[in-house]
């Protein structure tokens, strides 16, 4: 058998950390950061444990990475949303449903997004990392369709970025709101369907409540 080449390991060390970001997703949703531990990740990953310290140092290098891969992701598909040529009511309405059913359809991502505001202090320090930097960051491009849709008169006039974040805002306690009405129905054990009929309906006051801060008066 020929020895792998350098674009073979290569691949194989990027599927492996990817393996193992994976595998952290689900543990820190079920458990947040303290309580996560790097044995359970590499179980997950189906690795050995030391194996996870041969691509991370530390619990704490590996969340900081699992970190900066899931905002970079949300920063890079909020941008891509917002670039696409449509009506800019109809993006914001669209990104909303967009966002909260991944309350449906991913709850451990939605999990950790939930969390890890609360656990951010386990991995910078505060010179290291300005949340308040970042929100302006994501919310740019919101700003920018905000001010696209003021002047097609089908997002009300006011600051553009204020707007954006009371929309955010709006949109972010949606979804922790589904996630905790999604945990309720499954404790009281209602039926499939009643859960689902229960949550499409409050998934869909999340969403009228998100665009009633942009409907023009």
């Amino acid at each position: 058998m020929s020895p792998r080449t350098k674009e073979q390991n290569e691949e194989i060390r990027k599927q492996r950390r990817q393996e193992i970001l994976q595998a952290a997703i689900l543990v820190y949703a079920d458990k947040g950061y303290a309580a996560s531990e790097i044995g359970e990740i590499a179980e997950r990953a189906g690795l050995a444990r030391g194996l996870v310290y041969h691509y991370f140092k530390s619990k704490q290098a590996l969340f900081r990475e699992l970190y900066e891969y899931m905002m970079d992701a949300t920063q890079q598909r909020t941008k891509a949303h917002f670039e696409q040529n449509l009506a800019a009511f109809q993006l914001f309405a669209d990104y909303a449903r967009m966002v909260c059913s991944q309350v449906l359809d991913a709850p451990a991502i939605s999990r950790f997004y939930t969390r890890i505001s609360l656990d951010v202090h386990y991995l910078y320090g505060a010179e290291e990392f300005s949340p308040f930097e970042w929100m302006k960051s994501f919310i740019e491009p919101m700003t920018q369709a905000i001010e696209r849709g003021i002047q097609e008169q089908s997002v009300r006039s006011g600051e553009p970025s204020l707007l954006a974040m009371q929309f955010w805002g709006a949109v972010s306690q949606g979804m922790h709101y589904l996630e905790q009405l999604k945990q309720e129905l499954a404790a009281e054990g209602a039926s499939e369907r009643e859960k689902e009929e229960k949550i499409q309906a409050v998934l869909e006051q999340v969403i009228e409540s998100a665009m009633a801060v942009l409907t023009p008066a």
